[in-house]
């Protein structure tokens, strides 16, 4: 009988996913995002908060945010971005916040594109656009070089529609308005 092999043939993928937050797990996994405590360093128990953390990591970073995400809003990533180019304190000796981003021991990089069209999850809502951004930044052996965007706003043809890609300047990272300071500080 074919009942018997899905007995949930009659539930929505919204009421399946829903349903994960309707025991007090739920909430709990999302006030614990939201709430955590602050990091700590293994080896001297100091601790800090989430750009504490950010501003320390030595890797070369790739921001990729939808720009309609609720939750991590641009604004954070703006802030993400900024607190990355702000960890050399002038390493690089160019000043322009970008690292040079070669992996043999320079400073590292970091650079934020924004995808038009998609909110929290671009690689599931922009896969083409995402790729189309991952591997030139993937196959870069200077990442702060790397052309990530072919034009100041790139459409890209997805399933649904287009999705516009556009790199967010640091300088654009760096000017945000109060209440972008404040939403941002939410986070972390």
């Amino acid at each position: 009988d074919d009942d018997d092999d899905d007995d949930n043939n009659d539930e929505t993928l919204g009421t399946k996913i829903r349903g994960c937050t309707a025991g007090r797990g739920g909430h709990a996994a999302f006030a614990s995002i939201l709430w955590s405590a602050p990091a700590s360093d293994p080896t001297t128990g100091a601790t800090t908060d989430f750009y504490g953390a950010l501003g320390k990591l030595p890797a070369d970073v790739l921001l990729l945010f939808g720009s309609e995400d609720a939750w991590c809003t641009p604004a954070v990533a703006k802030r993400m971005h900024a607190t990355l180019a702000d960890r050399r304190g002038g390493v690089d000796g160019d000043g322009d916040g970008g690292g040079d981003g070669d992996g043999g021991g320079d400073s590292p990089a970091e650079r934020y594109v924004s995808v038009e069209n998609a909110g929290h999850c671009p690689n599931h809502e922009a896969p083409a656009a995402v790729a189309s951004v991952l591997l030139p930044w993937i196959g870069a052996s200077r990442r702060s070089k790397a052309t990530l965007v072919s034009s100041e706003r790139s459409r890209i043809k997805e399933q649904w529609g287009d999705a516009v890609l556009r790199e967010v300047s640091i300088e654009e990272s760096r000017n945000l308005g109060m209440v972008d300071r404040i939403v941002s500080t939410m986070v972390g």
